[in-house]
């Protein structure tokens, strides 16, 4: 199986761990896997997470997502990576455009990633 990146603003931290509880935990990284490289940061960290899954996706409930989740999909395009989301819109136009998919439902993305 293949691993995502799930980006998301903090705002939506409850509904994205209800969204991930389908997943089996080895399909991709959380906070349990992240390590303990504190001077890195936890910007950089993120970023290295992005880098190691093989999909971004995008929690933009209510088509939503804040200047982190912009970094974070800037990024994933920058690597080639594809970059799926909850909906088509993310309250900005070029955000929008970096969107490969739409993927509603835990159980499509997971789906995707087998």
């Amino acid at each position: 199986m293949r691993t995502v990146c799930i980006c998301a603003s903090k705002k939506y931290k409850k509904e994205v761990s209800q969204f991930c509880l389908d997943f089996p935990e080895d399909a991709f990284f959380n906070s349990k896997h992240v390590t303990k490289t504190i001077f890195k940061g936890l910007t950089l960290e993120h970023f290295d997470w992005v880098r190691k899954a093989d999909v971004c996706f995008v929690y933009n409930q209510d088509d939503y997502a804040g200047v982190s989740v912009s970094l974070e999909m800037g990024y994933a395009c920058a690597l080639g990576k594809p970059i799926y989301a909850l909906n088509e819109k993310t309250g900005d136009p070029c955000r929008d455009s970096l969107i490969d998919k739409v993927v509603s439902t835990p159980a499509k993305l997971a789906k995707l990633l087998t």
